[in-house]
């Protein structure tokens, strides 16, 4: 650091070199994803693409021209924080010999938990009608995200983000490297949220690996409606305030269920005709069954997320005055190994191999207000967890909220499977 702050000629040597290096890192970060997606579009990305529709031209221009005054205001801030180590505000280790690489790894964790924390929370409030415009609206603007639009910032949102690195420095001192590899990760990590494809591995179930880490569909779905899925890297916050989308982890695993859903949009007499074949098989499966309609409006069968199965819902046998549900009727019966698909995530090692068809999953939910049902439990087979969970009835349709421990909360939306064929019948042809 030199002994004499000229600022002039500071500005001169060394903001160019931080410009560069800011720009750059996003210009090649892009640059290489976009590369790397079209290099390998037909072979796997094709049937990855999140959204039917395609950026436009000028998307992508006004992306790029926003994100270079975004590294314009972060390479600013890069130099303030230059400036700010030399006049002593700041404690910037140059080398690993007064703090150690266990500090470094330690810091560094520390800061990008920290950081999500802080965009969730920042993120959330730009959505407010208030501010909504003045900081927020450039980047809603990509409504079919790219790896371009991770920068695409107005400028107030600009600085929102870029001043959480300058008060972390100020409250932990970091190394250097830190810092650079904090600032490389996040937006490696913002482009790969904004890539329009799905870029992480997902399977037919809540994966325990990537089960609180943001996938692409996790932004993507927050572009398309941007009510919900605020979080930047994890999900525990979207879970813990309840704003991740309900139907986030029925898209991510249909990529999985089914991996060449998106390659073509399906026509609507293509879609009505599955969902009439769906309709006829979820049909004989329920033939047969031999319970009585009761008056309560929830009773009888219903969609999950994503059409994944059908849930019939019926007083209880113990308790007449209260619902209870079970699996009739399962999309994929059976597992990769062909196998018929059983509870093994059940805590109970003993009940691990029967069917999941057939399976209780909903207990004892008593109605404790006009179209609410609560006071019962909610079993989810793809985690083996039981919460506790009301259920409510809105416009013929089900939110169903299941918390555990009264505070982490997820939410799902079901749909009565005649109700969901009636409006693709009625899409155009």
């Amino acid at each position: 650091m030199p002994v004499d702050f000229d600022l002039w000629r500071e500005l001169l040597q060394v903001f160019p070199i931080i410009f560069t290096i800011e720009a750059g890192r996003y210009l090649i970060t892009a640059g290489l994803f976009s590369l790397i997606i079209w290099a390998f579009w037909r072979g796997h990305y094709a049937a990855r693409k999140i959204q039917t529709r395609t950026a436009a031209r000028e998307d992508y221009r006004r992306e790029v021209l926003a994100s270079l005054r975004t590294a314009f205001i972060f390479s600013v801030t890069g130099f303030s924080m230059y400036y700010a180590h030399w006049a002593g505000w700041l404690t910037i280790y140059e080398d690993f010999s007064v703090k150690g690489p266990i500090y470094f790894a330690i810091t560094l964790i520390a800061m990008i938990i920290a950081q999500d924390a802080y965009f969730y929370w920042t993120h959330r409030a730009m959505h407010h009608p208030r501010l909504f415009r003045a900081f927020h609206h450039t980047h809603h603007k990509s409504k079919t995200p790219t790896p371009w639009t991770a920068y695409a910032f107005d400028a107030p949102e600009a600085i929102v983000m870029v001043a959480f690195v300058p008060l972390w420095a100020a409250l932990v001192p970091m190394h250097d490297l830190a810092i650079f590899s904090f600032v490389t990760w996040q937006v490696v990590r913002n482009v790969m949220g904004h890539a329009g494809v799905e870029l992480y591995p997902v399977s037919g179930k809540p994966s325990r690996l990537f089960g609180w880490w943001n996938t692409t569909t996790h932004h993507d779905l927050h572009h398309q409606n941007g009510r919900s899925n605020y979080g930047l890297y994890f999900s525990w916050w979207d879970r813990l305030m309840g704003t991740e989308h309900p139907d986030y982890q029925a898209e991510v695993a249909a990529f999985a269920i089914c991996p060449l859903r998106r390659k073509t949009p399906v026509r609507a007499s293509g879609a009505a005709a599955t969902l009439i074949a769906l309709a006829c098989a979820a049909s004989l499966a329920m033939h047969g069954d031999a319970y009585a309609q009761t008056s309560s409006p929830i009773a009888g069968h219903w969609a999950t997320r994503g059409f994944g199965s059908i849930v019939q819902l019926r007083p209880c046998a113990s308790a007449p005055d209260t619902i209870c549900g079970r699996i009739i009727w399962l999309w994929e019966p059976n597992d990769a190994q062909g196998r018929p698909r059983t509870d093994n995530h059940n805590p109970d090692r003993a009940l691990r191999t029967r069917s999941l068809i057939g399976v209780d999953i909903v207990q004892n939910l008593r109605e404790t207000a006009p179209g609410v049902w609560s006071n019962g439990s909610l079993y989810n087979p793809d985690d083996g967890r039981t919460y506790t969970g009301a259920i409510s009835l809105r416009n013929g349709v089900l939110e169903l909220r299941g918390c555990a421990l009264s505070v982490f909360c997820q939410t799902q939306v079901w749909r009565r499977p005649e109700d969901v064929l009636q409006s693709v019948r009625s899409l155009p042809q």
